[in-house]
């Protein structure tokens, strides 16, 4: 399903922006109006979500016949389950509506690296858009 494909790579384009936000915006700026929109807990959650679920289905949902079932679509489906999760507990964390001690392991893992994990995703995301057939992508 072509479009499920760009969904996925839109989904991980945005979250790994989100989560670069900060570092874009030092380097670059003309970033900076995009750093204020990805700084909001809303459209934090929402795009933590919509990476997630996107993720989640990218799992189970192949994107074309001629590529590979499951392993094909694996790196992207990962990478959007990781940074969907990590936009998540890092705006449940702010807002504190869980303890800290259930989100702690999780957040380290996820939220201390942030900025390396968004520019993975970006860079799966940008692979998976530019050779859809490849065996891990």
């Amino acid at each position: 399903m072509l479009q499920f494909y760009f969904l996925s790579i839109f989904a991980n384009i945005l979250a790994g922006l989100t989560l670069t936000s900060d570092y874009l915006a030092d380097k670059f700026k003309a970033f900076l109006p995009f750093k204020e929109l990805f700084s909001k807990s809303n459209v934090k959650t929402t795009i933590g979500i919509f990476a997630f679920v996107v993720g989640f289905l990218k799992l189970l949902i192949r994107s074309t016949p001629s590529d590979v079932p499951v392993v094909g679509d694996f790196l992207p489906a990962v990478a959007g389950l990781a940074m969907g999760a990590g936009l998540v507990l890092g705006m449940l964390k702010e807002r504190g509506t869980v303890s800290a001690e259930k989100v702690d392991n999780l957040e380290k893992a996820v939220t201390n690296y942030r900025l390396p994990l968004g520019i993975a995703g970006l860079a799966i995301s940008a692979l998976h858009f530019l050779v859809p057939g490849a065996l891990f992508l």
